[in-house]
């Protein structure tokens, strides 16, 4: 008879008393009901805890630590992982949600091949009150979304330094994660996009081509007010240190690269990031609401582009300001839908 494997599902929490409910209740939604929770709740004030105890279910493992922070996120992952006893690791955010009841199920037939180390899917982008504000499809290059041949996936990852693996979708090889030393600890990065680099050297990705979990962004939400240069600078170190230490295996692998022409092109892709880091922190808080706060973010943008295009967008949040209504991104996507497909 077969035996269902144990997934273990993790979810780091820190104030999400707002979200915390819905979190949950989408897990125990779940057709595939072979699963432990291991919450670690990093000092919250808010109530959380109360609203995690509420929910009566031996599988749900509820655990406390002092606060640590974003900052140590990756560290909280893996004290997080230490408690689990899974084959398979899923992850949930405390402010995220999975939106199918048969997600699990989904994903772990994926790992029915054995060289595959990791299934992820695409993810809706929703705001503080569930309304839809972006999508995160995968990426259209099948070798890349499939990181097959292995290492394919560092063709985003590495040269673009871009993650398209939403973390709330992620489902990982316990045996694959344990042989990378856990989820990685790189100074000034969480757990997400360092972690999924090192195992697109260990073997195959699973891509799920429909939503299978709901981001949320919200100005409480780690990334809303992320220090993006540090951010940046801290991935680039950490890929160049991944380099050093990983270069024969890539290449062994048939991926190669130079160092300085990958200088060249992070250099060339830190320009243009920032020069639209106040066009898009601006877009973002369109959506979530923040109509003071998105003028003032796009006046910065302005200042570097000062076209005519820029100044007619520019009126249109001045109007979106005045009404209390987003009128820039419906146009976007309106624009988008008629001049046919885009890269996303």
């Amino acid at each position: 008879m077969y035996k269902k494997p144990l997934v273990s599902i993790l979810t780091p929490v820190y104030n999400q008393a707002r979200y915390i409910d819905q979190t949950i209740r989408s897990v125990l939604s779940q057709t595939y009901q072979d699963w432990e929770w291991v919450i670690l709740d990093d000092g919250s004030t808010d109530g959380t805890g109360d609203i995690i105890r509420g929910f009566r279910d031996s599988r749900i493992r509820y655990n406390t630590q002092e606060h640590a922070g974003i900052g140590s996120l990756a560290k909280t992952f893996n004290n997080a992982l230490a408690l689990c006893k899974g084959d398979f690791v899923a992850l949930l955010d405390g402010d995220d949600y999975w939106p199918r009841n048969e997600k699990l199920d989904i994903q772990i037939i994926a790992f029915r091949e054995p060289d595959v180390v990791l299934s992820y899917g695409e993810s809706c982008v929703i705001n503080q009150n569930g309304k839809k504000i972006g999508y995160m499809s995968i990426p259209d290059n099948r070798l890349i979304a499939h990181n097959n041949p292995v290492g394919s996936s560092l063709k985003i990852l590495l040269l673009e330094r871009y993650c398209f693996l939403p973390n709330s979708t992620v489902m990982l090889r316990k045996g694959a994660l344990d042989s990378i030393g856990g989820f990685v600890e790189a100074a000034g990065l969480t757990q997400d996009f360092p972690t999924w680099t090192m195992l697109s050297l260990e073997g195959r990705f699973a891509p799920i081509p429909f939503c299978i979990g709901y981001w949320r962004r919200h100005i409480l939400s780690s990334t809303f007010e992320a220090e993006h240069e540090r951010l940046f600078n801290s991935g680039i170190e950490f890929l160049r240190n991944f380099i050093r230490v990983s270069e024969r295996k890539p290449k062994a692998l048939g991926f190669s690269y130079d160092i300085e022409s990958l200088d060249k092109q992070w250099s060339e892709y830190r320009t243009k990031y920032f020069c639209y880091l106040p066009y898009n922190k601006a877009m973002l808080m369109l959506r979530l609401g923040l109509f003071k706060d998105a003028k003032a973010e796009f006046n910065k943008f302005k200042k570097l582009d000062n076209s005519v295009k820029t100044d007619l967008i520019y009126g249109l949040i001045s109007l979106s300001h005045a009404l209390k209504i987003d009128l820039v991104n419906p146009l976007a996507e309106l624009k988008s839908k008629f001049s046919g497909p885009t890269d996303n």
